[in-house]
């Protein structure tokens, strides 16, 4: 049985390797899909409860909502430091594809939940799709 969850937060950034456009700070409105594929469907025909699903993934997903998300090489990091303005280092460039291997990596190793496939949209026409077994 897989058990499709949606999430959504929101979050800017800046990925100065992606060229002008990208490499100036701006946000998004990213929308996470994640799909968790379980074995069993228990006694009251139930696999898993999806509030049960929402209380291990959603504050984890949330945890980046209305931050600014930067690169822990970018030069900004020091400005912002000395500024004593608030953002949220990541240990990559800040792109589509290495923010969902991120959530995907964080949700497998923080909840145990059976995650297989994970979605990350940056807009309403771009998704990046992380399945580690069948890469």
């Amino acid at each position: 049985m897989i058990i499709k969850k949606e999430y959504h937060f929101y979050a800017a950034h800046r990925n100065r390797a992606a060229g002008a456009k990208c490499g100036r700070i701006h946000g998004h409105t990213y929308r996470v899909s994640c799909f968790f594929r379980f074995a069993e469907i228990g006694p009251g025909g139930v696999c898993f409860l999806f509030s049960d699903i929402d209380a291990l993934v959603e504050p984890l997903i949330k945890s980046y909502c209305h931050w600014f998300l930067l690169w822990e090489k970018d030069p900004l990091v020091d400005i912002l430091t000395n500024s004593v303005e608030d953002f949220k280092v990541v240990p990559f460039e800040t792109s589509a594809e290495n923010l969902c291997i991120w959530l995907y990596d964080q949700i497998v190793e923080t909840t145990g939940l059976p995650l297989f496939k994970i979605e990350l949209a940056e807009t309403q026409t771009s998704t990046v799709i992380y399945e580690p077994k069948s890469i």
